[in-house]
């Protein structure tokens, strides 16, 4: 089967978040498959449903639902439908933010004060380490009926299959049309900003954290193996040259790690204080995107064998490797 331009509907909804508007899209297989939902507002609902009708469709004309990640503006309408018996697919990780279980919101609250103190980030900013409430208010309690993994084929919607793409979320997976070299990669690609890599507590406690940039490092990679000609994102419009944009991507975070590097060859510093240098007046307004990147940088590095790092009490201090 080669698909089309209309075997791939788009549909952008607003979203109450900095990043604007979000993308959704229909796959009309042999079963009607919507990727992503939009956030949890009536503004998105509307406008959702509006769009559904533009293409000739309904809402209530969704057969399944498959989510590239577990953000909010991307799953927050997805209890609506679930209720409405509409089968959800994603990766297994999405499945506690789904659930928004209570005990999972203390440890994920705990796991971010945690960073935060290890990062010395001062006293004003700890606020921000409880922001995904905040951000979950945008979406319902749901489940993900079938889970997807790296290979698995789409159910209803021939030769798309499941590509883990982790890094913006560990929860992230796109879809992707080999015979096509077809995308649709949620924020795993967007053309015009780079999707932060995003903290988020191991799914094991007690086992090592994730860290992210080098799992999007990874994830760029595994992209560039598969040859893509055309990128349906998450935010903003298509890549048609998505090859040129993922060694760009990496060759941009190789340029911020060697400038944290270069930090660090002058003194020992905290994961805050090269935040500061970093984003400097940004990481004010957006202390948990900012953090998580500047840590992601710090983990590269020390993989790479460029830093050593070292806990001073409840902090922990990174200094240039001799």
């Amino acid at each position: 089967m080669n698909i089309t331009k209309a075997d791939v509907l788009s549909m952008t909804v607003p979203t109450p978040f900095a990043v604007g508007p979000v993308n959704c899209f229909l796959i009309k297989g042999d079963v009607l498959t919507l990727v992503d939902t939009g956030p949890r507002t009536p503004e998105a609902q509307r406008e959702l449903n509006e769009q559904l009708k533009n293409h000739g469709y309904a809402f209530e004309d969704i057969e399944q639902v498959v989510l590239t990640h577990h953000h909010p503006d991307h799953i927050g309408l997805v209890g609506g439908m679930m209720e409405r018996g509409v089968c959800v697919l994603g990766h297994w990780k999405n499945d506690r933010w789904l659930q928004m279980s209570d005990s999972f919101l203390k440890e994920n609250d705990t796991f971010m004060t945690s960073i935060y103190r290890e990062a010395g980030v001062a006293d004003q900013y700890f606020n921000h380490a409880r922001d995904a409430r905040e951000y979950l208010a945008f979406t319902d309690r749901a489940k993900c009926d079938i889970h997807l993994s790296e290979g698995d084929a789409v159910p209803g919607c021939s030769e798309w299959t499941v590509m883990e793409t982790p890094g913006h979320a560990q929860s992230h997976i796109s879809l992707w049309h080999k015979e096509t070299g077809t995308m649709i990669a949620g924020d795993h690609l967007i053309k015009k900003i780079s999707s932060n890599p995003l903290l988020e507590p191991p799914y094991v406690k007690g086992t090592e954290r994730p860290k992210p940039l080098i799992q999007q490092r990874d994830s760029y990679r595994k992209t560039l193996d598969a040859h893509l000609q055309y990128v349906y994102t998450g935010h903003g419009e298509p890549i048609l040259n998505p090859d040129d944009l993922i060694k760009e991507r990496l060759r941009k975070q190789e340029e911020r790690s060697d400038k944290v590097a270069l930090l660090l060859r002058k003194q020992p510093l905290t994961a805050f204080e090269v935040c500061k240098e970093l984003f400097p007046g940004v990481y004010k307004k957006q202390m948990g995107l900012t953090l998580s990147e500047t840590i992601g940088h710090l983990d590269y590095l020390e993989s790479e064998n460029v830093i050593v790092k070292k806990k001073d009490k409840e902090q922990t201090y990174y200094r240039y490797k001799l």
